[in-house]
């Protein structure tokens, strides 16, 4: 090869990558200037759920938005147990590396939005029809009008139950008592009892079988306030300790303890495995379900002296307010509560979104539920449900309040007087 020929490859070459460069600048620029970033954005988002099948359709939703963006997400899923959600979440957050995006619970939205933890949602919700959330949906999630979090689940807690153990202890199903107008706790009470002593499998286990732990609201309010008590009212009165309250824990403490047919404090046995005849569930939890040994079914909550009064369990998701991308986390909040979005979530969540909510296709949005169910269990339920108490001071409540209801599990507790404790331990941070 010649020289001078050598040189015009050089000389080839180097024009090369010059112009290379000069390109490769001119696409940097244009990305700082559109405000797209130049590389993969690297995104947490914590959950407490660990199931993969929801995991992927959530991140099929980052990816969706990435697409939109024109840029591209990685996202990392941290999923914190249920348990110690908040806890663990709240000291990630005040720390460098917290989540991007969080779940949070309604008992807690009160606290978060007031650590300032939450980005204002404002600006980043008005591309995605904020109008077709429902108001009252809205309104644990915002502060002085602004929104902090938008809820992505407004799901009914309701009963569900194993149809071969109903059937084995000579009873009718909770649907057919439902559909006589009989289901109600004293009712729930004898076909568990009755499915104890005949069968002897569990007639009952706790929510997540954490009814004495994690879950004790959620365990006790539908039961308190079908019989027209509570824990404490937005206006701040305190009603554990009412008459009304005692009456219910109590119904609750003897099937425990006199009856023997509720799963108790420290037992394993799971109403997924058949070791229960009932437990309380929600739509999110019926894949659990799916290789299910035995038949089953969902029911509505039993009445109480008051009638039926559905619990709600409400969660939403927000943006880390001091997060390395703030704004483009709570854009992507915005878009995985969208209409499309929670659309395709509704067979697991349901939607605060009433275009969805009300459509025909919500009630046909889960393969294992038919549209009796979905109707009676959760679509009826959420009209006529209320969430849980929260406060700005749950964290605190939540911890101090445990340790007194700790004292109920046991065969000779005093209810009343452990109830007027735990009202006095509402009274200090409940004004």
């Amino acid at each position: 090869m010649s020289i001078n020929h050598t040189k015009g490859v050089v000389r080839a070459l180097a024009l090369s990558l010059v112009l290379l460069c000069s390109v490769s600048l001119l696409f940097a620029q244009g990305a700082k200037e559109s405000g797209a970033p130049a590389g993969p954005v690297e995104l947490t988002i914590a959950t407490w759920t660990s199931n993969p099948d929801q995991i992927a359709l959530l991140n099929s939703f980052v990816q969706g938005f990435a697409q939109k963006k024109g840029i591209e997400i990685n996202a990392t899923f941290e999923s914190i147990p249920f348990a110690e959600y908040n806890t663990k979440l709240s000291l990630e957050l005040q720390g460098s590396k917290g989540p991007d995006l969080f779940w949070v619970l309604e008992t807690s939205a009160p606290a978060f939005i007031e650590s300032g933890l939450l980005a204002n949602l404002d600006d980043a919700m008005q591309a995605y029809d904020p109008k077709d959330i429902s108001p009252d949906a809205l309104a644990l999630w915002s502060k002085s009008g602004s929104v902090y979090a938008i809820p992505f689940s407004t799901s009914p807690f309701f009963i569900l139950y194993n149809k071969d153990l109903f059937a084995k202890a000579g009873l009718k199903s909770p649907e057919q008592y439902a559909a006589e107008g009989s289901w109600n706790w004293d009712t729930f009470r004898m076909a568990s009892k009755t499915i104890k002593d005949k069968t002897g499998i569990w007639g009952y286990q706790t929510v997540d079988g954490q009814g004495y732990d994690a879950r004790i609201l959620h365990n006790l309010a539908p039961i308190v306030r079908s019989y027209g008590g509570d824990f404490w009212t937005d206006d701040g009165k305190i009603l554990i300790n009412s008459a009304e309250s005692v009456a219910a824990v109590t119904l609750f403490h003897d099937m425990v303890y006199q009856d023997g047919s509720v799963v108790p404090p420290g037992n394993q046995s799971d109403f997924f495995a058949g070791n229960a005849a009932m437990t309380v569930g929600q739509i999110s939890r019926v894949s659990k379900l799916n290789d299910a040994p035995f038949a089953w079914g969902i029911a509505p909550m039993p009445a109480g002296p008051k009638g039926e009064s559905p619990v709600i369990g409400q969660a939403a998701i927000g943006a880390h307010s001091t997060g390395k991308q703030v704004a483009l986390a709570s854009e992507l909040v915005a878009y995985m509560t969208d209409k499309d979005s929670v659309a395709a979530m509704a067979g697991i969540w349901p939607p605060a979104r009433t275009s969805v909510l009300s459509s025909e296709a919500f009630l046909t949005s889960n393969k294992s539920v038919s549209k009796t169910q979905m109707q009676q269990a959760v679509a009826n339920s959420i009209k006529n449900g209320r969430v849980l108490p929260s406060h700005v001071k749950y964290p605190q409540i939540e911890v101090e309040s445990k340790m007194v209801f700790d004292k109920l599990w046991q065969p000779k507790a005093d209810v009343k007087a452990i109830l007027d404790e735990v009202a006095g331990v509402y009274g200090k941070y409940i004004k």
